[in-house]
């Protein structure tokens, strides 16, 4: 059975780390190309779509071979914005078409580094698997029960009673996002509002996880895609 999936890559302009940071050089090529690159790979990807406000980013966009049906709204394209309400507002958008995706995955711009057979495996997970959404993610290695919140001038544990109870070694895993990709079925996200169900498959990347948010990130983002490209050329 054919599924319409849908790639969604929101890129606004603003950023209170760096503006239009979503276009800004990495490695001579612009932030974004790394995630139009890599939609583009995707074997299970039919469409993809640049969720911006930017006409900057838009003509970017357009160059590397992607279809921009849209100017998001300033009203969703603020810091508080959600990514809730830019999947909604580019699935209304489509339906005017009309196009009604089964499956959308969004891929955001600010993780550039990608295993690509991730992708396409969490696609099957949801099409053959009967997931509902999918999700990658990575090891943390500093245990949230091991870290403290500020409280006035000093700090207190987040939980008084494990910070002291258990070594490394007896602590439960926990993952968190690696922001490379968020799959999930469209019917599931317009019924509830989330890109996350109850349940939520997963794919533990083995890659280093960037994740670009201030100035600083970029010069380990590039040291990273460096390192990781002359590795890769080591074991081909």
């Amino acid at each position: 059975m054919f599924m319409k999936v849908v790639a969604i890559i929101p890129a606004r302009s603003g950023s209170k780390g760096i503006h239009l940071k979503n276009i800004k050089k990495l490695n001579g090529k612009p932030l974004i190309q790394y995630t139009i690159d890599a939609a583009k790979k995707c074997k299970m990807i039919n469409r993809i779509v640049v969720s911006t406000d930017s006409k900057k980013i838009a003509n970017i966009s357009k160059k590397l071979g992607v279809e921009i049906p849209f100017l998001r709204p300033k009203k969703i394209s603020g810091d508080v914005s959600s990514m809730e309400e830019v999947v909604t507002h580019t699935i209304n958008f489509l339906k005017s078409e009309p196009y009604n995706p089964d499956i959308i995955i969004i891929l955001q711009p600010t993780s550039p580094l990608r295993d690509l057979k991730n992708i396409d495996k969490g696609i099957k997970m949801i099409i053959k698997d009967g997931w509902t959404s999918v999700i990658e993610v990575s090891k943390i290695k500093n245990h949230p029960t091991k870290s403290f919140k500020k409280s006035m001038d000093y700090l207190i544990p987040l939980n008084r009673n494990s910070i002291q109870s258990k070594n490394r070694q007896e602590l439960e895993e926990i993952m968190y996002p690696t922001g490379s990709f968020f799959i999930f079925k469209k019917k599931y996200f317009e019924k509830n509002k989330s890109i996350y169900s109850k349940k939520i498959g997963y794919i533990e990347t083995k890659k280093p996880v960037i994740d670009i948010d201030e100035l600083f990130d970029f010069f380990i983002a590039e040291m990273t895609l460096k390192c990781w490209n002359k590795f890769q050329d080591s074991n081909s």
